[in-house]
């Protein structure tokens, strides 16, 4: 009952336009000196952005939104483990987003976790989706989604008839 009544909790997303979109139990911000572990909530892409947005109606308050472009992100990976370096955690906050994620082992998160590298200036930033869900899915979807907005726009050029009904050859 947890589940589906945290999952009602969700934020929805801005637009009825969005097509992609997951639950995750818990998001993972780790930029090499710190390491947070936020609250469940739901992961969507919207205006070339990847958008984390957390649970609502929970008893914690910490760390909020998160968002990140797209285009800076570096490479994404799939995992089952996390074991956060003890010297980057706030121990204490781990152990509370830990039990309220739902996890068994207080230091080490043994979930299908989904990793997406972002380079923001010069700070190199790692997202960590924690899902139940399909993650070949999400982690295939995820890809073709950077994968299209990597690519250059495609011109096609047809040929064209002026007012005259003369051909004009492309240029």
């Amino acid at each position: 009952m947890g589940c589906v009544f945290g999952r009602h909790c969700d934020p929805g997303v801005p637009d009825s336009s969005v097509r992609y979109r997951w639950h995750v139990d818990a998001f993972i911000l780790d930029d090499g000196t710190n390491s947070e572990i936020r609250r469940g909530g739901i992961v969507y892409v919207a205006d070339e952005n990847i958008v984390y947005r957390p649970r609502r109606f929970d008893c914690s308050k910490k760390g909020g939104s998160y968002t990140a472009e797209i285009l800076q992100v570096q490479k994404t990976s799939k995992g089952k483990t996390y074991t956060p370096d003890s010297s980057k955690v706030n121990s204490s906050k781990f152990n509370f987003y830990i039990k309220l994620a739902g996890f068994q082992n207080q230091r080490t998160i043994k979930r299908n976790i989904i990793w997406i590298e972002v380079m923001e200036g010069e700070i190199a930033q790692t997202m960590g989706l924690v899902t139940v869900g399909d993650v070949h899915k999400i982690y295939d979807d995820i890809c073709d989604i950077i994968s299209k907005h990597r690519e250059r726009p495609k011109i096609v050029q047809y040929n064209s008839i002026d007012i005259d009904g003369v051909e004009i050859d492309p240029v």
